[in-house]
């Protein structure tokens, strides 16, 4: 027993023996199931947000409030030259004013004057504010709201990963029933083939049937051999293709074998997926819920906020800091803060020509430009890819009828030439050539119900809802 027979009956719990004529199924959405959950491209894609999550926890970190403190001492020939001694708690907030409160003890006897506090230390508590550039936006504030669009922006990645990876499974699926389907056609002719030998070749003993007859029994029965062989060929290759998709945990790469078969043709329902009313409003849609086009909502949304920042960078820069002081201990302990006991100061500085600062804003909105115009050509595309699918789904909808009937008939005509033949009024040629274009009927009906399950993947693709549909339909 393999190890993808033994997953199924753990998954499914359906008992099967290795006989192909009670293989167990692989219908559509247990294949889907499978590369939902255990496929390495799902689990990449599951990293992708991941890792948007933690550089957004890594953006929050820049307005953590944080403890810092100091200590500095130097004694030489029995002589404290100075002792410095200073602590404190910094708050960044998003408004982009810093808050700080510390302590600071000093003492020496050669401590540099503006060091020199009381002996019981100096409680400061105050603020830093910027006036010019960094009043309204600054760098970590950009990075954090970056942060929050990129994780946004990771969740369309991952269903566009995903969307792209069902698109691809499934076609191989399809094609894997096609062909299985198609020798299924070829081995059941064959049977027919040797059974008419057997019975021509009587016919010939006792005198029925002339010994030409038996030879276009021989040559009918090789064609289809070799017919069948060849299909059977495309079924290992389809089958091995398919096995590309099929993982456990995303690392043990399993098989399909002959426990496994495709569903018969006769079980095949044709569902329309996309009413007819609902594919203008699915081309209006897709520049507003299309993981691709959302995408490139976040990266000009990313942009524009690298553009504010640069904007920002035009202004000079203008700091002002204030501290209220006052000693640990004693009764004027908070009267000192609205006293004059405090420290403050300013900053100011801009460069005279701003040709970094202006040519960075430049570069800024050429990326916003340049995003735009991608977005609307991919939009174009994204659309006509959805009206050509859909146009090929509407038309191989009418021909997978047509030729359903068409295959009604010529079994209808095979079956009257048999009945012919075995009246004496037709012949080996005419059997053969009436079996041979219901063969021909039934490969075609094959390969277009393929080609139709395809289209209507299309459709769900190019229209960025493969994964929303198929995540439904394995609930």
């Amino acid at each position: 027993m393999t190890r993808l027979l033994l997953f199924f009956l753990s998954v499914f719990t359906v008992e099967t023996c290795f006989a192909s004529d009670s293989a167990m199924v692989l219908t559509e959405n247990k294949f889907i199931g499978l590369i939902n959950n255990h496929h390495p491209i799902t689990k990449q894609a599951d990293i992708v947000q991941q890792k948007a999550e933690k550089d957004l926890l890594r953006s929050r970190g820049s307005f953590d409030p944080y403890i810092y403190g100091k200590f500095k001492e130097k004694d030489f020939k029995d002589n404290e030259y100075f002792n410095l001694l200073g602590a404190g708690l910094k708050v960044p907030t998003w408004f982009g004013i810093e808050v700080d409160a510390g302590y600071e003890q000093n003492q020496g006897i050669y401590l540099n004057p503006e060091n020199n506090v009381p002996d019981n230390g100096l409680i400061h508590a105050g603020v830093s504010i910027p006036l010019g550039k960094g009043l309204f936006m600054d760098k970590r504030r950009a990075t954090l709201r970056k942060a929050k669009i990129y994780a946004q922006a990771s969740i369309q990645e991952r269903k566009q990963i995903i969307n792209d990876l069902y698109f691809d499974a499934l076609k191989k699926y399809w094609r894997w029933v096609e062909v299985w389907n198609e020798y299924e056609v070829y081995k059941e002719s064959v049977e027919l083939a040797r059974d008419r030998l057997l019975g021509v070749r009587r016919s010939f003993q006792v005198g029925d049937k002339p010994a030409i007859d038996t030879l276009e029994a021989f040559i009918q029965l090789q064609t289809r051999l070799y017919n069948r062989n060849e299909k059977y060929l495309l079924y290992q290759n389809a089958t091995l293709e398919l096995s590309n998709f099929l993982w456990l945990d995303g690392h043990i790469p399993l098989e399909i074998t002959d426990s496994l078969k495709p569903p018969e043709f006769k079980d095949i329902v044709l569902k329309e997926i996309i009413p007819p009313d609902s594919i203008e409003t699915l081309l209006i849609n897709i520049e507003t819920t299309h993981p691709e086009m959302l995408m490139y909502r976040y990266k000009i949304s990313a942009a524009k906020i690298d553009e504010r920042l640069k904007i920002e960078g035009l202004k000079p820069k203008a700091n002002i800091n204030y501290n209220a002081l006052t000693e640990p201990a004693g009764s004027e302990t908070i009267d000192g803060f609205f006293n004059n006991d405090y420290k403050w100061g300013i900053e100011f500085g801009i460069p005279i020509f701003l040709r970094e600062q202006r040519g960075d804003l430049s570069l800024v909105r050429l990326k916003i430009q340049d995003i735009e115009l991608s977005a609307s050509q991919k939009l174009l595309m994204l659309q006509n890819k959805l009206k050509s699918y859909y146009n090929e789904e509407t038309t191989l909808k009418q021909q997978v009828q047509l030729y359903a009937e068409i295959v009604f008939n010529y079994s209808e005509l095979l079956s009257g030439e048999k009945r012919k033949f075995f009246g004496g009024e037709s012949s080996l040629f005419l059997i053969n050539s009436r079996e041979t274009n219901l063969i021909s009927a039934q490969l075609k009906d094959i390969e277009l119900t393929a080609k139709y399950q395809k289209a209507n993947l299309g459709v769900l693709w190019s229209a960025g809802i493969l994964y929303d549909f198929y995540s439904k339909e394995i609930d």
